[in-house]
């Protein structure tokens, strides 16, 4: 069995208040070091998540705009579909 975890960002990850992600960085590693994915699925642009994870340390898949864009680094094989 496969665990994967889709968060919202705003009053979820992020601290509604000042947007603080830091009390989440040691279940955030956690979760690393076991190799499940944190999918944040958000209203906001490609752009602020891209630079948010770059900042929180996140490397996995996103979706954004509500839905509208989902994306997969490249390097990422996990996802792959195959036939």
């Amino acid at each position: 069995m496969s665990i994967i975890i889709f968060t919202d960002l705003d009053g979820t990850l992020l601290n509604q208040e000042d947007y603080d992600y830091k009390p989440a960085l040691p279940v955030l590693e956690k979760l690393k070091d076991c190799q499940i994915p944190v999918i944040p699925v958000t209203s906001k642009t490609r752009q602020e998540v891209e630079f948010l994870r770059q900042e929180i340390g996140l490397s996995d898949p996103f979706i954004v705009e509500n839905g509208s864009g989902i994306f997969i680094p490249q390097d990422d094989r996990r996802f792959l579909v195959t036939s």
